[in-house]
């Protein structure tokens, strides 16, 4: 296999040593279902544009994903309050099952999703970022600046992207005098010309709400407040004695309005405003709006006009209030809540859109898709080559000619690819790091197809990487394994991400630490879900009996170990029998001999399908085996929850298992890329 990015580099089509962030990509064709980076805008993502992977995964997954802007990080607040605060308001996008994409221009590249990087980056510039509007656009992409988007710039550039839904702090408006100077915020006009929706927590009380709301339906923007009342909130304050056309109760209906909206073909967005909780607005929220009323009083008297209006008004709100009630707690905490909101909605949308475009796999609910949880690995091989010593062991200390191969590996990954080819459709979480060989994977598993939203790159972790040195005959010699990324993925996280979306059947591999296995299992206890052990080794099997024994029997329904990992398994419950009372469910793989199903009193062989007229490799079959058997397990708990299968119907699924692992055995793939759900056929 040769990663996109490794061609893309040959070709000389990655250019100033930036970062092999996604551009675009062919489109591959799987079957009869063909995928492509942007399915949802109407036309191809522009050149300047850099996706996150993540972000076009999500994209064409048809999956939520919710636009976030940068000005708040650069100039709402200082370093490192803005980064923290970035960091938070990503995090609470996921946890309502949405992908974040934070918009900014760096290094002349429109950058749609931000590593950590590159939100470190923003977050240090501060102030000198350049706040981008539309205006702005063209000419800090051309001088290659740092950009920080404003509402209305990040509205064009999440269009562009097909981003439906985007949350911000607040919107700009017509400022007090606008009648007469003009002075109307560019929010307003893209509003009536782009269809992203803005969910926000309305306008500030500085600005002259009465006519910003005028202005917004002079341009046919759909303006509606989230809640039980139609109120429109004035940012600080839930409340600012204007009313819009209509209030929204649920995520639903909001998401039924968004899809109203682009069914009609209407060129304008819409605003939902959300009132701040009354726990999170200011103690002094009155003693603001007074000192507004006040400051326009003066500003009248004084002759205070045009573009000078609101830096007074500003500056007087500040002195009544000692400037504290415009500042961050509130701010953070307003941020917050629209996050968790507009990712609602969103979440809705994308389950709406997907339902009424009768698509199979997306329609599917997320509860219906099982888990995997496990390593993502690059596996590199170099054989030997020439004239070497005896037994093919080669001379050390100098360089030898030979052939070398890159592939995509990891438990965990191989399980996720074969469960998504037979159509188990399932959630992976991993980890790979910001590096060139995370990219490739993240790319090339994209370029497939597959959902690589749950896969996190993480800065200071080198993606895990199996470096195999074989003899001439193709056989082992030895291997270096950097595999400590591993345990850099979030037991916490993991768990929340369980407890909210109440997966089938979560398959957990055996490199995980105990700590994260831990939360893993304790969280599946809770919400009663079935667990899959897959021992990954010898060594790694012992990891599952360092959690506590209660939790494991509480989870843990099926382990899909070889015979020696069964043996140190059996080993450390002294017998099986008292494994089977663990875990009451294990199917042994036995290589060329087939397959034991084993249950209390209960043992079935299943002997191989067919014979292997030529066996390419070994590598990844018994994990073609385990993803096939995930599938076919997420849909029997779905039909029949709680209940655990019989042997006959254990020995069914393993002898599709099978045949997936014996397709896998004849490529030099980890798994057959012509696997799919007719190993499931009698």
């Amino acid at each position: 296999m040769t990663f996109p990015i490794l061609r893309s580099l040959r070709a000389g089509r990655i250019i100033e040593n930036r970062k092999p962030m996604l551009t675009c990509m062919p489109k591959r064709v799987i079957g009869q279902r063909s995928f492509s980076i942007n399915v949802l805008a109407r036309k191809p993502v522009p050149a300047l544009f850099d996706l996150h992977p993540e972000v076009a995964a999500a994209l064409q997954q048809k999956k939520a994903v919710v636009a976030l802007e940068s000005t708040i990080i650069s100039h709402g607040m200082p370093y490192p309050q803005n980064l923290e605060t970035a960091l938070a308001v990503e995090a609470i996008v996921r946890e309502e099952g949405c992908v974040p994409a934070t918009i900014a221009i760096l290094d002349g590249r429109v950058k749609v999703g931000l590593t950590r990087e590159d939100l470190e980056k923003l977050a240090k510039t501060g102030l000198k970022a350049k706040k981008t509007s539309r205006r702005d656009l063209a000419l800090v992409v051309s001088q290659k600046k740092v950009g920080a988007t404003t509402v209305s710039g990040t509205m064009v550039i999440a269009h562009e992207a097909g981003i439906k839904v985007f949350v911000t702090g607040g919107i700009g408006g017509v400022h007090r005098g606008g009648e007469d100077s003009m002075d109307v915020s560019a929010d307003l006009t893209e509003l009536g010309r782009t269809p992203v929706t803005v969910v926000c927590a309305g306008a500030k009380s500085i600005l002259d709400i009465e006519r910003t709301l005028e202005y917004l339906e002079t341009q046919g923007v759909t303006v509606a407040t989230y809640g039980d009342s139609a109120e429109f909130p004035a940012f600080y304050t839930p409340k600012s004695g204007f009313q819009t056309i209509a209030n929204l109760e649920s995520p639903a209906d909001a998401a039924s309005l968004i899809k109203a909206n682009a069914a009609l073909n209407l060129s304008s967005g819409v605003v939902i405003a959300v009132p701040i909780p009354v726990e999170d607005a200011p103690k002094d929220a009155s003693k603001i709006e007074a000192a507004v009323v006040q400051a326009v009083k003066e500003a009248n008297a004084t002759g205070v006009r045009g573009k000078d209006i609101t830096p007074f008004l500003l500056d007087h709100v500040k002195r009544v209030t000692g400037g504290e009630s415009l500042k961050s707690r509130t701010d953070i905490a307003l941020v917050k809540n629209n996050a968790r909101i507009g990712s609602r909605i969103a979440a809705s949308l994308a389950a709406q859109t997907s339902l009424s475009a009768g698509n199979p796999a997306s329609s599917v609910s997320y509860s219906e898709r099982p888990l995997i949880i496990g390593g993502t690995v690059l596996d590199i091989s170099a054989r030997f080559q020439g004239q070497n010593g005896p037994g093919g062991v080669p001379t050390f200390g100098t360089s030898h000619q030979g052939p070398c191969h890159l592939s995509m590996g990891g438990v965990g990954r191989n399980v996720a690819e074969a469960c998504f080819r037979t159509g188990g459709n399932p959630h992976f979480l991993s980890a790979v790091g910001a590096d060139v060989a995370g990219d490739g994977l993240l790319q090339e598993m994209l370029g497939e197809g597959m959902d690589v939203s749950g896969i996190k790159r993480l800065t200071g972790h080198p993606t895990a990487i199996y470096n195999a040195f074989l003899r001439t005959d193709g056989n082992l010699l030895a291997a270096v394994a950097d595999m400590r990324i591993h345990s850099a993925i979030d037991g916490e996280e993991t768990a929340r991400f369980i407890r909210a979306n109440k997966p089938p059947i979560v398959c957990v591999d055996g490199n995980l630490s105990t700590k994260t296995m831990q939360k893993i299992l304790e969280a599946c206890a809770e919400e009663s879900i079935p667990v899959l052990f897959e021992p990954t080794s010898e060594i790694k099997a012992h990891n599952l009996f360092e959690v506590d024994a209660k939790v494991i029997g509480a989870s843990v329904r099926y382990a899909t170990p070889n015979e020696g990992e069964l043996l140190v398994m059996a080993k450390r419950a002294q017998t099986l029998d008292n494994l089977l009372t663990i875990i009451p469910n294990i199917i042994e793989k036995r290589g060329p001999q087939g397959v034991i199903v084993h249950q209390r009193g209960t043992q079935k062989s299943i002997p191989p399908n067919e014979t292997l007229i030529d066996c390419v490799s070994v590598t990844g079959a018994g994990d073609s085996m385990v993803g096939t058997l995930l599938t076919a397990l997420a849909a029997h708990h779905i039909s029949t929850p709680l209940k655990n299968p019989s042997a006959e119907q254990l020995a069914t699924i393993a002898r599709s298992g099978m045949r997936a692992a014996s397709a896998s055995l004849m490529t030099d793939h980890a798994v057959c890329q012509n696997l799919g759900p007719w190993v499931f056929d009698k």
